[in-house]
């Protein structure tokens, strides 16, 4: 029957002759029935007692079956409905919990930082606010265009960004500009640090101190190749910090990503007390939007433009206005402009900018300090664009201010020496006697402290105007319409004798500019710290410049002859010409010094000018500054002629003849040698190579490989 074989198959094994209730091996009593009846034939059959117990047995049975199957289903649905349960869809929508999440998101912002790749993005509330890709980076080749540090600041309260910066900082000097910014930025501004790989090896001391002061861990103890972040409140300590480690044979390290919330300062406080004073709006708004500036923002001691009427007033016989050529380095600009401002004639003095591509944030910045800032449409790109954008400056200058018939031209990473008006107007008068001279520069190629001590003295030379250079509107006339094409240099171009013919640069001795600024698109970093950085400026607030009216060719030409004839001529030794010591006297400081070399013109093929320039440890890049064959430098304060011969009409005055000293390619090898070991020991790399192998990384970050262990 089908009900006992469900049984059977619901209750387990039963054995042969067993019956349900007893015991194994015990008898069952039967009945046997008359054939008939067991062949189902005759009458009913009355069941005798154990027939009914065995029935009434079976379907007790049967019905505990059926329940035990209709509980068991009822039981697996119960489980899948609260399986179902769990799940968020299926959950009643705590609105009181979604209120407060979404006002806790309104009182906070979220930055994500990601460094993946060739690319560095910061994101603010899921939207991409800062974005600077690069190329791909091996150990062969470790930098790529986005490698550096990425300084990124965020309002606090309205969550825009306020500055975004890079430094390059796999090379020199960029540390110094890093430094220099972090000090700039506000206390309480929310500030993102990012350094991808490379940016360890030139961060300096100087850098890794910035980012500590920041409230940075691990900045100090990165390794080369290396992904670090930090985020963090100016003034207000971390937030959160990351790196991503990595082994010798890796690099770069893996990609890192940080995510973080910020709370908001709440908005509608004014930060500084000074902002609501009459007057001072316009700074105050462009502070609530910009940042980076120092002490333009600054609560406690903030700088006003109405300090430039303040400046001492300097005697002058005509206006020569100033116009400065910028572009995309606003943060130069000011520093550029505060600069004018705070040195004697500048408040006597018109200054109008150029912006090349009208960048937003310089021509707001030139509106608060109340400088009238004019915007040039960018034409070409590179040193193409750079070219374009001067020649309209010097156009504007003279267009703007028609009653001027000289002015002064300025690039926005320079910084000026106290007496930089009061030079110009003393140099002034030369560009109206002498029409050989075309142009006067603030910048002297040779004013290192070696070859450079006298503040008052000018000199003439074959060069091309730089960093800071006066000219008159004749001069500005005559080029403007000829400018250079497309190809080259617009400072170099002037050099070319079919646009120089014959004329003259006046040159300070002591420069009256500093070139400060580095990876830019003429000096790299590597340039800046050799050379630029080991310049001298002149810091003194009122020199008298000696014997202007010499400046003039005839008594120019009288004065080299005069100190030539009293020179002592000196002869070089043939080896080990870079240790000037040997060879170079200060026996006669009264008398000058003359060395006769060879040289068919200016243009130095045989690196005659060259070598001296290597072993005197000045500026050796190209040979500059030379005045009809010669160049004139001073050593350790005595005056030194360099005098190129045949080229030069003063070769005459030689006491020796024909006999000139000529460099043999040995010594151009040994002098080259000397000089790059000795460029090499301003330029202190990181030694923090990578993570040692059998010390896996803690949170000290100390287990570093360093070069050279």
């Amino acid at each position: 029957m089908v009900t006992s074989s469900r049984v059977s198959g619901s209750s387990g094994v039963r054995s042969p002759g067993q019956g349900w209730g007893q015991r194994s091996g015990t008898p069952t009593p039967s009945v046997l029935l008359p054939r008939q009846e067991r062949l189902g034939q005759g009458p009913p059959v009355a069941y005798t007692e154990p027939v009914v117990v065995l029935l009434i047995v079976t379907f007790v049975v049967v019905v505990m079956v059926v329940v035990v199957v209709v509980i068991g289903d009822d039981d697996e649905l119960s489980l899948h409905w609260r399986n179902l349960g769990r799940k968020a869809e299926f959950k009643p929508f705590d609105l009181e919990t979604f209120n407060r999440i979404e006002g806790e998101k309104l009182r906070h912002m979220q930055l994500t930082v990601r460094l993946g790749g060739p690319r560095v993005q910061v994101y603010r509330d899921d939207v991409l606010v800062y974005d600077k890709g690069g190329e791909k980076v091996s150990s062969s080749r470790p930098q790529g265009s986005h490698s550096g540090v990425h300084v990124v600041v965020v309002h606090e309260s309205q969550g825009h960004v306020m500055m975004a910066r890079h430094f390059l900082t796999y090379q020199p000097a960029e540390h110094v500009r890093l430094k220099q910014c972090v000090e700039a930025v506000q206390p309480g501004r929310v500030v993102v640090a990012v350094g991808m790989p490379e940016w360890v090896m030139f961060l300096g001391r100087e850098g890794e101190e910035a980012l500590k002061s920041l409230g940075s861990m691990w900045a100090e103890r990165v390794a080369q190749g290396e992904a670090w972040a930090w985020v963090g409140v100016a003034g207000g300590g971390t937030l959160a910090e990351a790196v991503t480690t990595r082994e010798m044979q890796r690099f770069p390290s893996s990609d890192l990503w940080l995510e973080v919330y910020v709370a908001k300062r709440k908005d509608g406080e004014s930060r500084c007390a000074w902002y609501s004073l009459p007057g001072l709006r316009h700074q105050a708004e462009f502070c609530q939007r910009y940042e980076g500036y120092g002490d333009l923002c600054s609560c406690t001691t903030p700088f006003f433009p109405d300090t430039r009427k303040r400046q001492v007033f300097i005697p002058v016989k005509e206006d020569i206005p100033v116009v400065v050529v910028t572009a995309d380095k606003p943060h130069h600009l000011y520093r550029l402009l505060r600069n004018l401002f705070s040195i004697a004639g500048g408040g006597q003095t018109e200054v109008v900018v150029v912006v090349d591509g009208g960048v937003s944030e310089s021509m707001w910045l030139s509106r608060v300090l109340g400088v009238a800032a004019v915007a040039h449409r960018p034409q070409g790109i590179a040193s193409n664009r750079t070219n374009a954008n001067v020649r309209f400056a010097l156009y504007t200058v003279f267009t703007r201010f028609p009653h001027s018939n000289k002015a002064i031209v300025l690039e926005d990473d320079l910084i000026l020496s106290p007496d930089f008006f009061r030079f110009f107007h003393q140099a002034a008068p030369l560009l109206d006697l002498d029409p050989t001279i075309t142009v006067v520069n603030a910048f002297s190629s040779y004013s290192f402290p070696d070859t450079a001590s006298d503040a008052r003295v000018l000199l003439r030379a074959r060069s091309y105007p730089m960093y800071g250079w006066m000219t008159t509107r004749a001069y500005a006339t005559e080029v403007i319409p000829k400018w250079v094409s497309e190809r080259g240099d617009w400072d170099w171009w002037l050099t070319w004798e079919d646009l120089r013919r014959g004329r003259d640069v006046v040159v300070p001795e002591v420069s009256r500019t500093f070139h400060s600024g580095s990876a830019g698109q003429h000096v790299s970093g590597f340039e800046q710290q050799i050379y630029f950085n080991r310049m001298i400026y002149n810091q003194q607030a009122d020199v008298t410049l000696t014997a202007v009216r010499e400046m003039v060719r005839a008594r120019y030409d009288e004065r080299i002859r005069d100190d030539l004839v009293k020179a002592r001529t000196l002869t070089p030794p043939n080896r080990d010409l870079f240790n000037t010591t040997t060879w170079l006297s200060q026996t006669t400081p009264l008398r000058p010094l003359a060395v006769y070399l060879y040289a068919e013109d200016d243009n130095d093929k045989h690196y005659s000018f060259k070598i001296f320039l290597k072993c005197l440890r000045t500026y050796d890049v190209s040979t500059r500054e030379v005045y009809k064959g010669v160049m004139r430098l001073r050593w350790r304060g005595i005056p030194l002629y360099l005098v190129g011969c045949p080229a030069s009409p003063f070769c005459t005055l030689n006491p020796h003849g024909q006999l000139v000293y000529k460099p043999t390619r040995a010594e151009l090898r040994r002098a080259e040698k000397a000089r790059d070991a000795w460029d090499l020991t301003f330029m202190k790399t990181n030694r923090r190579l990578a993570r040692h192998p059998s010390r896996p990384p803690d949170l000290s970050l100390d287990n570093i490989i360093m070069a050279g262990s």
